[in-house]
This record gives C-alpha cells, sequence and structure tokens, in this order.
C-alpha cells in the first residue's frame, strides 16, 4: 500500500498542518505502508523533510506565490500515480490540493481530503469580507466538486461534520483525530533550561500559550483578560508566555495591546520554540492556555496534557473530552471568561493541579498518540481500497507484518 500525503507546505512556521500530518504520515510508515510527501513551498521544506527519511517531492512555486502554485507538481505527481494507491490531501484552498484533486481523478486514483478546520463556519466568515467571498467562490464554483469526488472527508475532531454538511457535502466521512508521540507523556524535561534561556521566568507563576499569534487565537479577549487579572491582589507574580511565530504581522497589534496596558513586565513573547527549548518551556509553565475561536486540532493543547499542564480552552478548540476527563476547564472567548477561568487554575492547589494534570496524561496516552491515530486511518484506508464501508469512528488496525 502507497499513500501520498499532499499539501501547501512543511514549514513549522506555518503551525500544525505541517507537523500533524508529518506525525500521521511517520506513524503510519512504521506500520507497513510506503508513503511519500508532495509539496510546493519553499527550501525550507526540503530542511523539515529530512527529519521524516521519507521519500518526498518538494516543488518551488511560482506565481502567485500566495497560492502555491508550481507548473511540474501536477506533471510530476501524475507521472506516480501508478504506484500510488490512495491520496491524502491536507486542506483545500491552494493550489497543490486542487491539482492533487484533479491527478486523481484524471487518474482513476481515490483520495481523502482533511480539512483540518477550513470548512468551520466561523473560519469561512472570518479575516474580512472579501476572502469570505473569495472562499465561497471557489467552494461554488470548483470546491464542492473536490468534496464530492473524495473517497471520504476525513474529520479531526466530531465537530468538524456538522460543518462538512453545511458546505453541502453528503458523501462519507470519518473521525480521526490528531495525536503526540507516545513518549511525550513520560517525557521529564528539567524547568530550569527554560529559566536559562528566559531568566524572567524565575519564581513566577506561568500561564503558557503556544501557537501561532494569529487573529483566530483570541489574543484580543486574552490580552484584556491578562489586564483585569493582574490588577487583582495575588496574581503580581503571574507571567503570561506567547510562545509562537507572528502569522501576517499580527504581533504589531499584540505589541500595541501590551503598550496600551502597560504589560510588558508581566508578558514575555519568545517567537516560535521548538524542540528542547519548548518542551523546557511547557515543563515550566503551570497552566496551559488556548482561547481560540477556531481550530482544527490542537497539537499544542495534546503536547501541554501530555506533559501534565491544566488547560484553559475554549469551544472552538472543539474539544470536550478534555473537560470531561477533568484534565482542564472551557470557557468562552470573552475577556471576563478567561479572566475567571485563568484565577481558578492558578488558585489550584498542588494536589488539584497533579490530579488534572494526570488526567490529562491518561486521556492523550489512551486515545491520542500517533500510534491510535495511524492504526485508525489504515482501517479507513483498507475500507476505501477493498470497498468497504467506511466507518464514522473506526477502529484501529491490528499489523500483519508489513501487508497493511
Amino acid at each position: 500500500m502507497h499513500i501520498a500525503y499532499v499539501l501547501t507546505c512543511l514549514e513549522e512556521h506555518r503551525g500544525g498542518v505541517p507537523r500533524s500530518t508529518q506525525g500521521l504520515a511517520n506513524a503510519v510508515a512504521k506500520q507497513g505502508p510506503s508513503i511519500s510527501f508532495w509539496s510546493v513551498a519553499s527550501g525550507n521544506d526540503r530542511d523539515a523533510l529530512r527529519e521524516t527519511k521519507l521519500d518526498s517531492h518538494v516543488f518551488e512555486p511560482a506565481w502567485p506565490r500566495g497560492w502555491f502554485r508550481s507548473p511540474g507538481f501536477s506533471k510530476v505527481l501524475r507521472r506516480h500515480a501508478e504506484e500510488t494507491d490512495l491520496f491524502h490531501i491536507q486542506e483545500l484552498w491552494a493550489y497543490p490540493e486542487v491539482a492533487a484533486a484533479k491527478v486523481a481523478n484524471r487518474t482513476d486514483t481515490p483520495y481523502i481530503i482533511v480539512p483540518r478546520g477550513v470548512l468551520e463556519p466561523w473560519r469561512i466568515r472570518q479575516k474580512g469580507y472579501l476572502k469570505y467571498l473569495k472562499k465561497t467562490a471557489f467552494l461554488n464554483l470548483l470546491g464542492r466538486s473536490i468534496l464530492d469526488n473524495s473517497a471520504c472527508l476525513h474529520a479531526i475532531t466530531p465537530g468538524e461534520v456538522d460543518g462538512f454538511r453545511q458546505v453541502g457535502y453528503q458523501g462519507p466521512i470519518t473521525v480521526v483525530p490528531n495525536g503526540v508521540d507516545a513518549r511525550v507523556c513520560d517525557l521529564s524535561r528539567d524547568p530550569s533550561e527554560a529559566e536559562e534561556c528566559w531568566p524572567v521566568l524565575r519564581n513566577r507563576r506561568v500561564v503558557l500559550f503556544l501557537s501561532r499569534l494569529d487573529t483566530e487565537k483570541g489574543l484580543d479577549q486574552l490580552l484584556p483578560a491578562w489586564v483585569k487579572l493582574k490588577e487583582r491582589k495575588g496574581y503580581e507574580d503571574a507571567l503570561l508566555v506567547l510562545a509562537g511565530p507572528d502569522y501576517a504581522g499580527y504581533q504589531s497589534k499584540i505589541d500595541a495591546l501590551i503598550d496600551q496596558y502597560d504589560l510588558e513586565s508581566s508578558i514575555l513573547i519568545t517567537g516560535m520554540v521548538k524542540g528542547r527549548e519548548k518542551e523546557a518551556l511547557i515543563a515550566r509553565s503551570d497552566i496551559y492556555t488556548l482561547p481560540s475561536y477556531s481550530e482544527g486540532f490542537s497539537m499544542s493543547i495534546l503536547e501541554n496534557m501530555a506533559a501534565g499542564k491544566p488547560v484553559l480552552i475554549t469551544p472552538g478548540c472543539h474539544f470536550p473530552e478534555a473537560v470531561e476527563a477533568g484534565a482542564g476547564i472551557c470557557v468562552e472567548p470573552e475577556s471576563g471568561q478567561i479572566e475567571e477561568g485563568l484565577k481558578y487554575l492558578l488558585d489550584l492547589s498542588s494536589e488539584d493541579h497533579e490530579r488534572m494534570g494526570m488526567a490529562g496524561k491518561k486521556l492523550v496516552r489512551e486515545n491520542y498518540t500517533w500510534d491510535i491515530a495511524a492504526r485508525k486511518m489504515i482501517t479507513v484506508y483498507r475500507c476505501i481500497l477493498e470497498g468497504k464501508e467506511i466507518p464514522l469512528h473506526p477502529e484501529p488496525a491490528v499489523a500483519e507484518g508489513n501487508d497493511l
């Protein structure tokens, strides 16, 4: 079985899609199938792919670069279609996804699309009226036929299913969430490593935000909430850490809010962190927050829960299981509720903090590792290739040597 994973690019600064695609593909490869990556982006993608040790095809973009178009992409992909059993296409809006769907249709190769949150009603409406018009026009002219011709849509949260139906898709859907490496649950990084890198962390209670700095992440509500929290007695030592890459210049708005509310001494902006630095920063934090308006399925929530951190999330994170397991709390993306939620978590006793952390670890270890996700995905691949009914909630496949 050979699966071709198609996505816009694999550069880490573009957020969870590259990371989660690589995580799933690498885990699938460990179960036996052969894997290839197909991407249109800059040379930095090649650096990212060297670590995967999987077959990769990265094409230089042509104009318009924002659509990630490359004249050679579809030609080479079509030549390789004969040796490809199935395309697993990530997202929907850019050229690589459209070209891959066209190649799949012309070569009679089945394909799956995983929209990764881009069909969420909030995501379609936001980021300006012009983008809304572009998205609705794309769906009407091309997108719906791409969706309808797919073997199935891959949802990474149950909440995405309604969004698929709202845009008119009536075909099969399967739900396979993102995961983390199981070893993360047992990783114990020394918190002092983070303090050596950022001395301001010493003797502070740390609230960590670990995601790209973007409009949809709820930072416009988090910062006013932080202002109100800091005005309360007893929170002078609290420090908010914003760790993640700037997206489309949004950090300038964050900087303006920090200046407006005089928050320089209580907020640390680290930029993008990864590897040991990221692990140490998570280890040093006390709680994690992602007050997002809309998410696909956040990798950073899983990573922080796997590290035993209580989490504050919003309905847009699509992760009610975290609250049901006792691993965190969910509030609306509104400054007053976020303030009260942060206060609640910061006031936890050490025993309650540990209890919530262990609940998160248990939930991730039992349900959200890449091994589990990969074996569920292989069940779906088999159903498609064997002409069987595609399950909404697949059971993990059982390995059969290298015959998966």
